[in-house]
């Protein structure tokens, strides 16, 4: 390492966790375990600070990272861990954030990532990438003290307790992350879900935003097209896969779990009739699909299914394959949030 700064990167929860495992360079955990007030983050966040000056993430608006680097810079190759609360609540630029008003209070947990808390991290990578919600635990009276818990309620590290949440009635995604107290001892826990799944049935120009947004926003794209001179590396370099073939035989090898999205947009209306049919049958998360509600009204012998999104897209006016992109990519992420619109 040549000790340059390689500036900021961004990455789902996920995502970092694999770069920890596949990158055994000096890094520090920060995570947000407690907001009082308004923040610019919230319970849950995680960011990567790593020896060569790369962050991985972000925590706040910016005015907290330079901190945090410095403080972690102290941590490298240590498997200690420590607390560090930030007022953000001045409003002049005496205290953090040059004045940021965000009247909140963030505490917020740093760890060294040693050989023992990346086993942890590797447990908890082998549950989201089966498809399963996964909780981590971490006690904030012995910072020794963490671990995850599956959701067959199997227990893996140095803390063996029993959480008062059952993994199986929770809602997809459903956002948990906070500190408990279980007899004497200060205990925060986070529900990591896997990475979510964006499958995108038709390659053309108006897929190319949408694929590239929703992998900006951490989703993993998979594209399915019959066209080679449109579904290929160069129009989605970001892709998870690219299949290329007889789209209904492509889809009907795969195995959709209740946490994937789909979104149709063939433009063909003979193909959108037979893989849309397919899909209805399918629990997904999200199943939407590109054109008008009249168009698939028809694809559904005159009434649209109430799992189906249609028009795809939040209502915007949006114009253009960018805007559209837009548009869908708010309607996913407020499915996954569990926001109405």
């Amino acid at each position: 390492m040549n000790g340059k700064k390689e500036g900021v990167k961004m990455q789902s929860i996920q995502q970092m966790i694999q770069t920890v495992l596949d990158d055994t360079r000096p890094t520090v955990l920060a995570m947000i375990v407690k907001v009082e007030g308004s923040s610019y983050r919230k319970e849950g966040s995680w960011m990567l600070l790593q020896e060569n000056n790369v962050r991985i993430g972000m925590i706040s608006g910016g005015c907290l990272e330079n901190d945090l680097h410095n403080r972690a810079a102290q941590l490298f190759n240590t498997g200690k861990a420590e607390t560090v609360r930030y007022d953000l609540s001045a409003e002049d630029d005496l205290g953090w954030g040059r004045g940021a008003g965000c009247n909140g209070i963030i505490t917020i947990l740093m760890r060294d990532i040693d050989s023992d808390f990346r086993r942890i991290l590797h447990i908890a990578h082998v549950q989201v990438l089966a498809k399963e919600p996964v909780y981590f635990l971490q006690s904030l009276t012995d910072f020794s003290r963490y671990g995850c818990t599956a959701l067959n309620g199997s227990q893996y590290g140095k803390i063996q307790l029993k959480l008062p949440f059952n993994l199986n009635t929770m809602a997809p995604f459903q956002e948990a992350a906070k500190q408990t107290t279980i007899g004497e001892e200060i205990v925060y826990f986070q529900l990591i879900w896997p990475r979510p799944v964006l499958y995108i049935i038709g390659a053309g120009a108006d897929a190319r935003p949408l694929a590239r947004l929703s992998g900006s926003a951490g989703y993993e794209v998979h594209l399915l097209d019959w066209r080679s001179g449109v579904c290929n590396e160069v129009h989605f370099p970001t892709a998870a896969s690219i299949q290329i073939g007889d789209v209904a035989k492509l889809i009907s090898n795969v195995k959709f779990s209740p946490l994937d999205s789909v979104v149709l947009m063939t433009h063909d209306f003979q193909i959108d009739v037979e893989i849309g049919r397919h899909l209805l049958g399918q629990k997904l998360l999200y199943f939407g699909i590109l054109g008008s509600k009249n168009r698939t009204e028809r694809i559904f012998d005159g009434e649209l299914p109430s799992s189906v999104h249609s028009p795809a897209g939040v209502s915007i006016g949006a114009d253009g394959p960018e805007e559209i992109a837009v548009s869908i990519m708010a309607e996913l992420i407020a499915v996954r949030r569990g926001k109405s619109l």
